[in-house]
């Protein structure tokens, strides 16, 4: 695994922790739930930056183009989604949203890795 998917592999388990402990503490998304879901978008948009710098580069995904991009749009969309919802929804039920979002887009950026690389892919 390569260090920019274990960087968002990382972050997005991390930002998924600290939302989960703060939903089953009862508390609406706040200054630190927020937060960390914003730098977590800001790198999944960077990771994303990355395959698009690759394959304009000349470099191609050893698994399906379509695929590796329909994950990379997903994951692109995920945490800003979950923001939004959480503006809009000030519980603590916003807060695991969150929490599902970067669990989620940590999970789907390893799949994306794994698309690139061919792995399992015979």
């Amino acid at each position: 695994m390569d260090a920019p998917t274990l960087a968002v592999l990382v972050a997005g388990l991390l930002v998924a922790l600290v939302c989960l402990v703060a939903g089953l503490n009862g508390r609406a998304p706040g200054p630190v739930t927020v937060g960390a879901t914003v730098l977590l978008q800001v790198g999944v948009l960077a990771y994303l930056g990355l395959y698009l710098w690759r394959q304009v580069a000349g470099q191609s995904p050893g698994g399906p183009g379509w695929e590796l991009w329909a994950y990379l749009v997903t994951v692109a969309f995920l945490p800003a989604v979950a923001l939004i919802w959480a503006r809009e929804e000030r519980t603590r039920w916003s807060t695991f949203v969150l929490s599902v979002a970067a669990f989620t887009v940590a999970v789907m950026a390893a799949r994306s890795a794994q698309i690139w690389y061919g792995v399992g892919f015979g």
